[in-house]
């Protein structure tokens, strides 16, 4: 184990220390809890999204990860960027002086050797290095399959949650929450009707395999108060579903 992977590991234990472990609920206030140590003290360690990592692994969740390349490279002095997009020709245009162009190889260098298939570089336009009149720039990393459409691996198992859905109380999101709906991850949102879905939805999160049975259409309230109903698989560690139960022993501990 290497020095920063045995330090994480001993600040994983005690932050986890103070939960029960031996149910869903503990596990959840634990993986919260190191999420929140997390965006705290690690958002600048090269290591950060190592760290969520592991403990996604101990706790048994997908993993959150932030976006931190951006912090790992200095912004050097003189350093400008410019994308233009031609609205005629089909034809964009990087411009950037020699400190820009070196602060774009370093961030590329930095993604290419990323071992988290969620990071990403996000320059947006009038924050430096960009110019006010840039486009925005977004950068990602992605296997060959991507491009080709093919894939050698077979699909990622995850457990069968054992849930009775007319019994799902809460929802609440800890990866990136589908961008249609306008809802924040780590927050809790009432569930006002739970409904099998028909396989003809609309609104739907994929994930896995839609004949299962597995898929069940959620109303509930947004952030901006507006009523959504949106389909999500039982089995997506994305998602967490939460009882009535559960969200009263939330709010105990909490007084």
């Amino acid at each position: 184990m290497s020095r920063p992977a045995e330090r994480h590991a001993q600040i994983l234990d005690e932050i986890i220390s103070p939960f029960d472990l031996s149910h869903d609920f503990g596990r959840k206030r634990a993986y919260e809890a190191a999420i929140d140590y997390a965006r705290q003290n690690l958002i600048d360690d090269p290591h950060c999204n190592d760290f969520l990592s592991a403990a996604a692994t101990r706790l048994g969740f997908a993993a959150v990860t932030f976006d931190t390349l951006e912090s790992r490279v200095k912004l050097p002095k003189n350093a400008w960027l410019d994308v233009w997009i031609s609205d005629e020709d089909d034809e964009v245009a990087l411009t950037g002086t020699r400190e820009g162009i070196q602060y774009l190889i370093d961030l590329l260098t930095q993604l290419r050797e990323s071992s988290d298939p969620e990071q990403h570089i996000h320059l947006d336009r009038g924050l430096l290095p960009m110019t006010e009149n840039s486009a925005n720039l977004v950068l990602f990393k992605e296997e060959e399959t991507w491009f080709t459409g093919t894939s050698t691996e077979g699909v990622q198992e995850f457990p069968r949650r054992e849930i009775d859905p007319k019994s799902i109380y809460a929802i609440q999101f800890i990866h990136y929450p589908p961008e249609d709906l306008p809802i924040s991850a780590h927050k809790l949102y009432r569930v006002l009707k739970v409904e099998a879905d028909n396989g003809v939805s609309e609104s739907v999160k994929e994930f896995g395999d839609g004949t299962d049975g597995r898929y069940h259409r959620f109303t509930f309230v947004a952030d901006n108060d507006e009523k959504f109903t949106y389909s999500f698989h039982l089995d997506d560690p994305a998602v967490n579903f939460f009882t009535h139960r559960e969200i009263l022993k939330l709010a105990m501990r909490s007084v």
